[in-house]
């Protein structure tokens, strides 16, 4: 993994964090079209974050794995709406850049 790979895989998770926090729109670019939320069409998360609004939930992200066009990262979020969680995104890199391809999560406590 390159120096400029791991800086646009953190300005992809970034894209997800601010859009999480209350604006889908900011977030769908973070995500190839066909992507999934544990297994679901992603247009649930989409749906999910315009629903429940405006909050200012905070994140750190962990490049777990990069090699040649696809990485792995975590993102651990605290108070989403009052909500911790970790997040699991697999992402792939083709001729648009990287792209969140999967998304799972648990609620932790």
């Amino acid at each position: 993994m390159t120096i400029k790979d791991y800086e646009d895989i953190r300005k992809v998770a970034q894209l997800y964090i601010d859009g999480g926090n209350g604006d889908s729109s900011i977030m769908k670019p973070a995500f190839h079209k066909n992507a999934t939320i544990n297994g679901d069409p992603i247009q649930t998360l989409f749906d999910g974050v315009d629903k429940a609004g405006k909050t200012d939930s905070r994140a750190i992200v962990d490049v777990l794995d990069a090699t040649n066009d696809i990485a792995a990262i975590r993102i651990t979020m605290e108070d989403w709406h009052g909500q911790n969680f970790v997040d699991y995104h697999l992402l792939r890199k083709d001729a648009d850049g990287w792209k969140i391809i999967a998304k799972v999560f648990t609620e932790t406590k």
